[in-house]
């Protein structure tokens, strides 16, 4: 556009000139346009390349037929923000396919060790009834009918995940874990070194351990204690 712009002012400058040196010269009006003509191409083809030129021409075509930069970065932008999008959708639908599979899973082993148990607790039904036919048929002993069921039940209790946590007589009552015990009864003692510690353990309680080996207690032990 700026070479059209120049050309035009080298013409008005080209024309004015000759005709002024043509009326000075006594030539016609004619030969002063021909020869003001014959200068304004030549400066147009010294100053006008046909690249520049094609240019100048195409550069509203181009203009259309080829987006900005800035449109194309906000067209990429629109893309990657479409892709991103799919992919969190994509995801979040697998994990709730995997979270369900763990519900199941999980349902499916509480039934199973809720089952398990059951199971257990029949059996020692089933040796409880057997021990006490046996013992009024006179033969089992009261004292072996007892350590029958004994054993039972400390077989059901391991086999359950269950363990026996021992408290110690003469431990302090402030160094057992908290839910680990009941206190029954509490007696004075003048024996200032008894003060808060244990007097007697009345039973053993159970506890089960997580997998950080956190000891979660099912039935605290029963104690007596001296008072604090």
């Amino acid at each position: 556009m700026r070479n059209w712009i120049t050309s035009l002012l080298f013409a008005v400058l080209t024309f004015g000139g000759t005709y002024m040196l043509g009326q000075e010269l006594g030539l016609s009006l004619i030969i002063s346009a021909i020869a003001g003509l014959i200068l304004w191409l030549t400066f147009g083809i010294a100053i006008n390349d046909s690249s520049t030129f094609g240019y100048d021409l195409s550069e509203s075509d181009e203009t259309k037929n080829h987006p900005s930069k800035s449109s194309l970065v906000v067209e990429n932008t629109e893309l990657n923000e479409q892709s991103l999008h799919a992919a969190v959708t994509e995801l979040t639908r697998q994990l709730r396919f995997k979270e369900n599979l763990i519900e199941k899973l999980q349902s499916k082993l509480t039934e199973r060790e809720f089952r398990r148990i059951l199971s257990r607790f029949a059996n020692i039904n089933e040796t409880l009834g057997f021990t006490l036919n046996l013992l009024q048929q006179g033969k089992l002993s009261h004292n072996d009918a007892i350590e029958q069921l004994r054993q039972e039940i400390e077989s059901a209790i391991g086999d359950l995940g269950l363990e026996p946590y021992d408290i110690q007589i003469g431990a302090t009552v402030a160094s057992l874990p908290p839910g680990s015990f009941v206190i029954l009864k509490s007696e004075t003692t003048s024996d200032t070194s008894l003060v808060g510690r244990i007097k007697e353990v009345r039973s053993t309680g159970l506890c089960v351990k997580d997998e950080d080996g956190k000891l979660h207690f099912i039935s605290p032990s029963k104690i007596n204690v001296y008072k604090l």
